[in-house]
């Protein structure tokens, strides 16, 4: 028998002590077992923790674009209330509801008592 056929009959006996549920004690893994326990607990916390790391940057950059979103928008508002407060706009605005008022032509005047 070459290496070939030998690797392939470990191969096989691996196999079948696998689905036969023997493989560690054929390994003489009984003693560790507790050990090989908690090293996968420990994985497996791992890899939950590093999801819900995750999970938590991906909200993180929505909210920072959602802001970014509501910080444009809040520009825009802001310039179209400008724009509406103005005084060319209220004058616009009192003209077409046919209103006398307009802006004073000479400068206001102080009055102080004596």
């Amino acid at each position: 028998m070459g290496k070939l056929g030998r690797a392939g009959k470990i191969l096989l006996n691996s196999i079948v002590a696998i689905w036969k549920g023997e493989f560690l004690l054929r390994l003489r893994a009984d003693r560790f077992l507790a050990h090989i326990l908690y090293t996968f607990l420990l994985l497996g916390v791992i890899i939950w923790v590093s999801l819900l790391i995750d999970t938590t940057m991906n909200n993180v950059e929505k909210n920072y674009r959602r802001i970014s979103e509501l910080r444009m928008e809040q520009s825009l508002l802001k310039y179209e209330m400008t724009q509406t407060c103005g005084r060319s706009a209220v004058a616009k605005r009192l003209a077409a509801m046919g209103s006398q008022l307009r802006e004073p032509e000479n400068n206001a005047t102080k009055v102080s008592a004596k």
